[in-house]
């Protein structure tokens, strides 16, 4: 079968477009014919070598986290999913799904319904994760109100979306004019370009003076330390992805000498839910309810053919992407 490999991590440059073989599952494994295939960060963190989770390394690693198409083999251990269903799959191993096949787990297959359009597949973990990040890793705020820092991407479509839906009013910044209006266009009540304003004076001056309860940042890096200074009382930090590496401080100590605002940091995974599958199939429902009931319209960037993943990860890597960007074999 085709496939996308690495053979060293790096750049776009290190995929190989190639043939390998068709994976036969085993006991517990789901074997899925992909239809479609998803791009996100978390294929820029494998790609990278950043990836603190992953257990298979190069050479010859199929790259992918996320695809969707239809069952077509399940192992002897495997119940509630047969051949023909239509599934997404979050192959939570981080890798394996840039292929005309994967075989996965059945812990990482989630099922849809027959009228579930299977090209809104892909994004489904966007939304999973977004709802995770409202609700489990941002609790314990007042939780009126965002910020999301470069918010045109899948994960930040997703945000916007699932907080509109729950009533949080929704700040949020981007780097181009295409990408505000992108924004604009979700919803958002205020939208800026960071390169061009200040995130404090914007922010400050929107919430007059109060700041936001929550910041969901990506990036982390040098910039982490200066959101304290945007964030209400009682206000949280929600770090994901980590894009930028650590900051070059004492986290610690840092939240110490805010303490006058008693404000939290949580680093949050999606790993969290591994081990918990009762609390997953709660939010794979939320989430596909939502969905399926119209309340949430997944956004799309674009459809390119497996064949050109070097050129997705380039559109990624230069931060073309407004929405969800996918693949097909």
């Amino acid at each position: 079968m085709k496939a996308v490999v690495i053979d060293q991590f790096g750049g776009p440059e290190v995929l190989r477009y190639t043939d390998v073989a068709k994976p036969v599952p085993e006991a517990d494994e789901v074997l899925v014919k992909n239809a479609y295939i998803g791009v996100g960060k978390p294929d820029f963190i494998v790609r990278s070598g950043i990836c603190p989770f992953l257990e298979k390394k190069p050479p010859e690693l199929v790259m992918g986290n996320e695809c969707a198409g239809i069952v077509e083999a399940v192992g002897s251990e495997v119940t509630g999913i047969e051949p023909g269903m239509k599934v997404c799959v979050n192959s939570g191993l981080g890798y394996g799904a840039y292929a005309e096949y994967i075989a996965v787990p059945q812990k990482f297959v989630t099922v849809f319904p027959n009228e579930y359009p299977l090209q809104y597949a892909p994004g489904f973990l966007n939304y999973m994760v977004a709802y995770s990040l409202l609700n489990d890793a941002g609790r314990g705020t007042d939780g009126k109100s965002l910020y999301i820092f470069g918010a045109a991407g899948g994960v930040g479509t997703a945000l916007i979306q699932t907080a509109l839906l729950q009533g949080i009013e929704v700040i949020a910044s981007a780097s181009t004019k295409e990408k505000c209006d992108y924004i604009r266009s979700l919803g958002a009540q205020c939208v800026f370009n960071w390169t061009e304003e200040n995130e404090k004076d914007v922010i400050l001056e929107y919430t007059n003076g109060r700041g936001v309860d929550l910041i969901f940042d990506q990036l982390v890096g040098e910039r982490f330390q200066s959101q304290f200074e945007y964030l209400a009382d009682f206000g949280m930090i929600v770090i994901y992805n980590w894009l930028n590496g650590s900051p070059e401080l004492d986290q610690l100590d840092t939240i110490i000498r805010q303490s006058k605002n008693a404000s939290a940091v949580r680093s949050f995974s999606f790993h969290v839910y591994d081990n918990k599958p009762e609390r997953l199939a709660k939010i794979r429902k939320i989430c596909m309810d939502r969905i399926m009931s119209g309340e949430i319209v997944p956004k799309f960037y674009g459809d390119l053919p497996l064949s050109e993943a070097r050129k997705a990860h380039e559109l990624m890597d230069a931060q073309k992407i407004m929405g969800k960007l996918i693949m097909h074999p």
